[in-house]
């Protein structure tokens, strides 16, 4: 109800003036503003307090008398008659306006009208005194929040996860529009606890559990729980929140996020089923499986590490397999295990582990290989450990075969050897006789004939052990094939005439140049044209070829009329011991060895060997194929030759434990004129040195009685007074560190049995003149 005013002179200043004015005075106490406007018309104001000056901006003397309504330009939350409508019926009414300050600054006003009455009759009266609060600040705050809160939902509906919030008790107060369209629940059915409604029952009491738990301790909180779909689909989801904190560190609840993870749960427990199998396959397998990460720090062994080692699992991860290695293969192994890490290439080492209580340390061969990830990155290795002592055990046995198949060939060698030498020196003193009848002469052929044979099985025996073995070192050098394969050929023509055989020769004229060892690839041309010769009747044709078959290679064609070969010995006739000849009286002879040589020593120039044979009868062709040397023909060089040959009577000391083979030579050596002494032993071969002063001493090295040649050759170097001689080695020896030995010993020469006392002088020749004789007779390839 309106309130009485005293007098109508309340508002003309009679004596309720005062009053009035004092209760507007005291409303400007307690507002922000106060001041008072007539009801009806046009609301003309009868009063405008400090307060309403500051707030509005309008002085009072432009207020007064003026229109509520224009003065004070307000937007009213209800059309102004409701609020007449509510004066009349109540005496006040209360509300917020959006003023529009003079300056143009838009405030908010809480505004609180109460009407007073006074007066009677016509002059009756009513006012209105209306106080404001300048709430502007905190409808601006209220608009921001209302629009964070707009935006955080925007956000929320449209992001691809789903989001709920909680208060400080746990319950439910948003879920986003995910939530809500995953499950099919409305926003009411999550409020509180309703959510776990929407979780499977089997997860639903764990899944409580979890969140009240997480929000009694106030920490944060993460599980994984199955929920059911809207369309009653099973998906499983991973549910994590953190707690919300206000400006003063208060627990408000929390916000979390739900997450579909199904596709994952179905690749984990693929991946799983996939490490089962895998874990089961390694186990299953006889080796020890292995696996590391980056690093190299084992992370996983097969059972196989327990059975071989007798230890744990755990004993072998990380770094722990090194303290099974043995000692002497650590440092090692672990250097080749750390640089495949940084390297990132395929690891592969062989060592040997033992295991606890003593157990035996064996030989495994260890490879593990890097898997990468999709940027190339080392994701981790895969490694394997196989037990290979049984197989390094039988190698080991095998090199001590090979070892003593070697010693024995060695001796075989020289034991062959040794009775050559004599047997040949002996047909020469025959030949030098004069007035022998040609029956001798014929005699002395056939022997000197066999002996060349004998000496060339041995020498291709050990050859082709060497070539199989690898240990025959070339020495190449740009040489013209052309003239090396006339040349060879030349020399072996007076050969295959006296075997009743022809020889035609159809090489180019310019010359084909190629990167090889002379000596060697003469070696090879020399067997082919031997076998050739042996499997070629009397009357029959040999035809050498050579030509460029393309820019990279050429091709040398050997083709005899001979006795030709089956297709099914092609294949096999570059094999040790194979032989075209398999009856029995064997009357071609051989090791068949020869071509099995050749092949290795074309080979060991990056070339290849083949045959061709159109039957038995019909001859047979072997082809060397040789890669061409690219690059400026070499200039002509005339080869100085050597300083003449020494034909002057020399004094010869020859130290030989074989009588037959010591007498025969010297006889020999005797008729070129030559001063030759005999010692039978290593010691009195010194004593005769140091006695006689020899311009050539010729020493064997298997000397008996305490002091070999080699100590023979140490104790003449070493000797005062001893004038300079050539020293010769002749031995039945002759491997590669044969000659080593020998000529680290003080020899000049290093010389292969049987020995061919006309190569004397060429010998002292060229040792003068600084050539090098590599072993065997001159002309013949050393190993």
């Amino acid at each position: 109800m309106p309130e009485p005013c005293p007098t109508h002179d309340a508002c003309e200043g009679g004596p309720v003036a005062g009053e009035l004015q004092l209760k507007a005075a005291l409303l400007d106490q307690v507002s922000e503003a106060a001041f008072a406007w007539e009801l009806g018309g046009t609301w003309p104001i009868v009063y405008f307090g400090p307060g309403a000056e500051r707030l509005l901006g309008v002085p009072a003397v432009d207020a007064i008398g003026r229109s509520r309504r224009d003065l004070l330009s307000a937007r009213f939350p209800v059309p102004l008659a409701e609020i007449e409508g509510a004066l009349e019926r109540e005496g006040r009414w209360a509300g917020e306006l959006r003023h529009t300050a003079r300056d143009g600054r838009q405030i908010l006003i809480e505004s609180r009208m109460r009407l007073v009455e006074g007066g009677e009759g016509l002059e009756r009266r009513r006012v209105v005194l209306e106080t404001g609060r300048d709430i502007t600040v905190r409808w601006r705050a209220a608009e921001d929040l209302r629009e964070s809160e707009a935006r955080f939902r925007h956000m929320a509906d449209h992001a691809p996860v789903m989001i709920w919030i909680t208060d400080p008790d746990g319950s439910c107060t948003y879920a986003n529009r995910g939530w809500l369209d995953f499950t099919g629940q409305s926003e009411s059915d999550v409020l509180g606890l309703g959510w776990l409604d929407a979780v499977h029952p089997e997860d639903r009491p764990a899944a409580a559990e979890a969140f009240l738990g997480a929000s009694a301790r106030r920490g944060t909180y993460r599980m994984d729980f199955r929920v059911r779909r809207a369309d009653g689909a099973t998906r499983w989801c991973i549910d994590s929140a953190s707690p919300l904190l206000g400006p003063r560190g208060e627990f408000l609840g929390f916000i979390g996020t739900i997450i579909d993870i199904t596709d994952r749960k179905h690749a984990e427990l693929l991946l799983q089923e996939s490490e089962a199998r895998f874990r089961e396959l390694a186990d299953a397998m006889p080796q020890i499986v292995w696996t590391a990460d980056p690093e190299g720090r084992i992370d996983y062994c097969s059972r196989q590490w327990c059975e071989r080692t007798g230890a744990a699992v755990s004993e072998a991860l990380g770094e722990g397999w090194v303290s099974f290695l043995h000692p002497d293969d650590r440092e090692r192994c672990l250097a080749e295990w750390h640089r495949a890490v940084v390297t990132g290439e395929p690891y592969e080492s062989e060592f040997r582990f033992g295991g606890v209580a003593g157990r035996e340390h064996r030989w495994c061969l260890c490879r593990a290989v890097p898997v990468r990830g999709p940027e190339g990155e080392l994701a981790r290795w895969y490694g394997t450990a196989t037990d290979i002592h049984d197989q390094k055990c039988a190698e080991a046995r095998l090199k001590e075969a090979d070892q003593r198949k070697d010693e024995f060939l060695a001796m075989l060698a020289h034991e062959l050897r040794n009775p050559l030498g004599p047997i040949r020196n002996a047909v020469e003193v025959l030949r030098r006789v004069a007035g022998q009848p040609p029956s001798l002469a014929r005699a002395c052929g056939v022997i000197d004939r066999q002996v060349s044979h004998m000496a060339r099985l041995v020498d291709d025996l050990l050859d082709v052990s060497r070539v199989a073995r690898g240990r025959i070192q070339l020495r190449k050098e740009r040489c013209d094939l052309a003239r090396l394969l006339r040349e060879t050929a030349e020399d072996y023509r007076s050969t295959l005439e006296a075997s009743g055989l022809s020889l035609e020769l159809a090489l180019p004229a310019e010359p084909v140049w190629v990167s090889g060892d002379p000596t060697r690839l003469s070696q090879a041309i020399s067997n082919v044209l031997h076998n050739a010769n042996k499997f070629t009747d009397a009357g029959g044709r040999v035809t050498v070829t050579l030509s460029a078959t393309s820019e990279r290679s050429a091709a040398l064609r050997v083709r005899d009329t001979g006795i030709g070969m089956e297709p099914a010995m092609l294949g096999r006739m570059f094999e040790p011991f194979s032989q075209a000849d398999r009856s029995l009286d064997r009357s071609r002879g051989g090791l068949g060895l020869g071509l099995s040589l050749v092949k290795g020593v074309v080979e060991l120039h990056g070339g290849a060997v083949s045959a061709e044979s159109a039957g038995t009868g019909r001859g047979t062709e072997i082809v060397l194929r040789l890669p061409l040397s690219r690059g400026p023909e070499p200039s002509p060089e005339r080869a100085a030759p050597p300083s003449g040959v020494d034909s002057r009577s020399l004094r010869v000391l020859i130290i030989e434990d074989n009588q037959d083979a010591a007498e025969t030579l010297q006889a020999l050596l005797a008729m070129d004129g030559h001063r030759v002494e005999v010692a039978l032993s290593g010691r009195a071969g010194v004593e005769a040195a140091r006695s006689s002063q020899p311009d050539v001493i010729l020493c064997d090295i298997g000397l008996p009685g305490g002091m070999d040649g080699y100590a023979v050759a140490r104790a003449l170097k070493g000797s005062a007074g001893l004038s300079p001689s050539l020293m010769i080695a002749l031995t039945g020896y002759g491997q590669a560190d044969d000659r080593r030995r020998v000529l680290e010993a003080g020899f000049d020469l290093h010389v292969v049995k049987p020995f061919d006392p006309t190569s004397l002088p060429m010998l002292l020749a060229r040792s003068r003149s600084g050539g090098e004789v590599a072993g065997g007779v001159p002309g013949r390839p050393g190993p």
